[in-house]
């Protein structure tokens, strides 16, 4: 490397540790600014945009924060469905067309995203998500007819998908079927329990039912636990494994893409570490992308709590100043349930105490690095 671009390499990088010092101290809107132009002058237009939407988190009245803010996400969003409109291409899965449709909604072009969520389920028409983006699609235009049918459709296939169920129960109370709503809701409460907003959801749909309105059941212990007794589990030894490449019905005759290949071996990998239990891999609305779990477990319950929780976290984030969610812990008594996000994935690894925490971390990083070669 010359010595011209060593030194400004080292300045940069300089600048950016000065910068991150000082928004652990007393941040400012500026600094903000200054960190996010930081990172771009580094190449990482990606932290960059996730800086400015920080910033526009703790400074929502900030004007030049949130116009900043709104033209690299703009960008980011270009950047994605360049490279999402390759892959459909060359290795065409389920999740991509979802992903694009939903971008092209972001950005108001509406005709495009019906055009791509058509295709989408035309290539495969047993993935719940592209329902669920043309549901959103006639909710904005006020069709409730149409939204019903495709989001009904959406839960009829994902029956643990969080965002379809809840726009569906708003989509019964524009009909005029609140008690269609109700029992809607209440599925959400099942593996969603305390939702505050669900519930308060359900107490207006109750009432424009004439229903009575009670405390939200609570499931049993059996029935919460979406992972078995760890000892009964060992003692039946029975697994199952589920793949991308498995969607016959779907992706019928197609070879399995490099990246596919790379979630499905990623995941098998992680499970064989010592003290795993299960590993899970869902999309963004929390269904099954891969997974190696006990055959007891409900892989669709499980790919829903997961998500639960980490929507929660990553919501909540930016809200306390700490940060993109990236990955967490959660820990109990008989094990810990690790979270990483990968891409536009999640990754749910389900560990006993006999885990060793190093060999476990690195297997995840190794697991996240093959997808983003691939």
């Amino acid at each position: 490397m010359p010595l011209f671009d060593f030194l400004t390499n080292w300045r940069t990088s300089s600048k950016i540790k000065s910068l991150e010092a000082q928004l652990r101290g007393r941040p400012t809107p500026q600094i903000y600014l200054q960190l996010a132009d930081a990172y771009k002058q580094a190449g990482n237009s990606h932290k960059a945009a996730q800086i400015l939407k920080l910033g526009a988190s703790r400074f929502p009245s900030a004007p030049e924060i949130s116009r900043r803010q709104a033209e690299a996400e703009k960008i980011e969003r270009e950047n994605e469905k360049r490279r999402l409109k390759e892959r459909i291409q060359t290795h065409p899965n389920q999740i991509l067309y979802a992903r694009l449709a939903e971008l092209y909604k972001a950005d108001g072009d509406i005709d495009r995203t019906v055009e791509i969520a058509e295709a989408g389920i035309k290539a495969f028409p047993r993935y719940g998500g592209t329902y669920m983006v043309l549901g959103q699609v006639f909710i904005d235009r006020q069709d409730w007819d149409k939204a019903c049918s495709y989001l009904e459709k959406s839960v009829e296939l994902d029956k643990y998908n969080y965002m379809a169920l809840k726009l569906l129960a708003q989509v019964y109370m524009q009909l005029g079927r609140p008690a269609d709503a109700a029992r809607r809701l209440e599925d959400i409460l099942y593996f969603a329990p305390g939702d505050e907003a669900i519930l308060e959801l359900l107490k207006k749909a109750k009432e424009a039912a004439g229903e009575s309105i009670e405390p939200a059941a609570k499931v049993s212990s059996a029935e919460s636990s979406v992972f078995p007794d760890p000892r009964k589990a060992s003692a039946s030894g029975q697994r199952k494994t589920i793949t991308l490449g498995r969607l016959a019905d779907q992706q019928a005759g197609s070879p399995t893409a490099a990246r596919d290949r790379a979630l499905n071996e990623g995941v098998v990998v992680i499970r064989q570490v010592e003290g795993v239990d299960g590993v899970i891999l869902v999309d963004q609305y929390g269904l099954v992308v891969a997974a190696d779990l006990d055959e007891s477990i409900d892989e669709g319950l499980a790919g829903a709590l997961i998500t639960n929780v980490y929507r929660t976290a990553s919501g909540n984030a930016a809200q306390l100043g700490v940060g993109v969610f990236e990955e967490g812990l959660i820990e109990g008594e008989t094990g810990n349930v690790h979270l990483a996000q990968v891409g536009e994935m999640i990754l749910a690894v389900f560990a006993n105490r006999k885990v060793k925490m190093g060999l476990l971390e690195k297997s995840i990083r190794d697991f996240a690095m093959s997808v983003i070669e691939s």
